[in-house]
């Protein structure tokens, strides 16, 4: 990632800024692609219609996403994935035009959802919502609601992305449950958890196998909530990479309720996942949310491309193994992708 950081730092003036208030990033491995998800803690632009924002003024909202923009540079990813965002369409394309002019350019985009809280036959005031980096990546299909219960049809969202580079696909998903706001509530993101597996389970909402599951979702790992994703084939790559990560601080305590879930063929392409503390380890005066951003590396398309090859001229065999076809040479057990058991 590099690169990014050093077209950053020539792009914009925002690189002293970054210094001064962000942490290091983590690195990410060999990714090519990069994903970032953040909770922006009610992030509006119409902030007057609504007594969610913490602020109540023109300078207010642009304090504040001066400071999203600013770790969104810093980042250098190329998918941002936020949730607690104002429901109208307004509001990410204010953020992205102050990105590109941050950046001079045409760099990034917002993805169109439709989602629009004041025409919306329900009333949910917040979204998930995706912005991209265009020289890297493209959406694939549409942005569609992971679930068709009325209130998380704006904040449990799937949209499959495409590699520019080199046409390999993935599916992500964003997604912000019930918040933790009583006992009732765990009962309501096992709802939540149940409602995400049938949409990813939904070929006409999934366009790609590889699944990334991201977001706000309220939880600890020993909730029941958890149970029902990881049932269903998915690992946390956060904890899969530091069994102490955690994104958010209540009282004293230090909590993972952001993640990052895969399924096996997703984690397979996974180069690195992380907790950037970009608002937990900073004063309060230069935080833009109560939550850290969370950062994945990907390799698409890339499963066993980086062991060796089998020479053709040394005697191998061929067995079936759990239903699945291996090549045995040398004592080493190969899948048919070439990688080791």
């Amino acid at each position: 990632m590099k690169r990014f950081l050093v077209w950053i730092c020539v792009a914009t003036a925002f690189c002293a800024q970054v210094a001064a208030q962000l942490p290091t990033r983590p690195e990410l491995g060999n990714a090519r692609v990069v994903v970032l998800a953040n909770n922006l803690e009610n992030f509006y632009y119409n902030y007057a219609e609504s007594s969610r924002p913490s602020y109540n003024t023109d300078a207010g909202r642009e304090a504040k996403a001066n400071k999203i923009v600013q770790m969104m540079i810093a980042s250098g990813a190329d998918i941002f994935a936020f949730c607690e965002v104002e429901a109208k369409p307004i509001t990410l394309q204010y953020l992205v035009e102050k990105l590109n002019t941050a950046v001079s350019g045409d760099d990034y985009a917002a993805v169109e959802d439709g989602i629009n809280v004041a025409t919306d036959a329900y009333d949910n005031a917040i979204k998930s919502g995706f912005v991209y980096r265009k020289a890297t990546v493209e959406p694939y299909g549409n942005d569609v609601a992971a679930t068709n219960v009325a209130y998380y049809k704006n904040t449990m969202r799937i949209q499959a992305w495409t590699e520019l580079t080199t046409g390999e696909r993935f599916t992500l998903s964003m997604n912000h449950f019930k918040a933790m706001s009583d006992d009732a509530s765990k009962s309501k993101r096992v709802d939540n958890a149940t409602w995400l597996m049938n949409g990813l389970s939904n070929s006409s909402k999934v366009k790609d196998p590889d699944i990334l599951i991201m977001g706000d979702l309220n939880a600890q790992m020993d909730e029941d909530c958890m149970t029902v994703i990881q049932s269903n084939g998915y690992a946390e790559q956060l904890l899969r990479f530091d069994a102490n990560a955690y994104s958010y601080v209540y009282y004293g305590e230090h909590e993972l309720i952001d993640h990052a879930f895969a399924n096996s063929t997703m984690a397979e392409q996974i180069t690195g996942a992380a907790v950037w503390h970009t608002n937990t380890s900073t004063y309060y005066n230069n935080r833009y949310s109560d939550h850290d951003a969370v950062l994945v590396g990907l390799r698409l398309g890339t499963q066993g491309a980086a062991v060796e090859m089998i020479e053709i001229a040394e005697p191998a065999r061929k067995e079936v193994r759990n239903g699945q076809i291996v090549i045995i040479r040398g004592g080493v057990v190969y899948t048919i992708t070439g990688q080791r058991f």
